[in-house]
C-alpha cells in the first residue's frame, strides 16, 4: 500500500513539474495599448528603402526578364535587372561570353536612354542541373 502512495505522490510531482514548465515557456501576456492621452510617434522606415517604386521602372524590368527568358543563349543563366531613373543594371551568372553580351544587348533595347551596368559573370562551369 505504502508503495502506491509512493507512486502517486510522485506522478503528482512529475505533474506538477510539467505544468509549471509549459506555464513559462508560454509567451508573456501582450501589452496593453497605450492610453489614448499618451501620444505615439509614426514609425519611420529605414533611409535605404524606397518610399515610392516608379512603377515604370518595374515594368521595363519585367519586359527585360521576359526577353531575357525567350532567349535561346540565356538557357541555364541566372539573371537580375534593376532598372533605375539613370541606368539598367545586370547582374547574375550565365554560361558564356555570348549569353553576357545577348543579355547587355537586350538590356539596351529597351533602356530607353539609361546607361547598362552589366554586371553579370560568365562560369561555364555552372552546373545546369539535371536534365529530362
Amino acid at each position: 500500500m505504502t508503495s502506491h502512495l509512493w507512486k502517486i505522490a510522485l506522478l503528482l510531482a512529475l505533474s506538477l513539474t510539467l505544468v509549471t514548465v509549459a506555464a513559462q515557456a508560454q509567451p508573456a501576456e501582450q501589452q496593453r495599448p497605450p492610453a489614448q492621452d499618451q501620444t505615439q510617434q509614426p514609425q519611420e522606415n529605414p533611409p535605404h528603402v524606397d518610399q515610392q517604386t516608379n512603377p515604370d521602372d518595374r515594368k521595363l524590368e519585367k519586359a527585360i526578364m521576359g526577353d531575357l527568358r525567350k532567349d535561346p543563349h540565356m538557357a541555364y543563366s541566372r539573371v537580375t535587372v534593376h532598372v533605375s531613373d539613370t541606368e539598367v543594371v545586370l547582374t547574375g551568372i550565365v554560361l558564356t561570353q555570348t549569353a553576357k553580351d545577348q543579355a547587355e544587348q537586350i538590356a539596351g533595347q529597351h533602356a530607353e536612354g539609361r546607361k547598362i551596368n552589366n554586371r553579370i559573370r560568365v562560369n561555364p562551369n555552372l552546373n545546369p542541373g539535371p536534365g529530362f
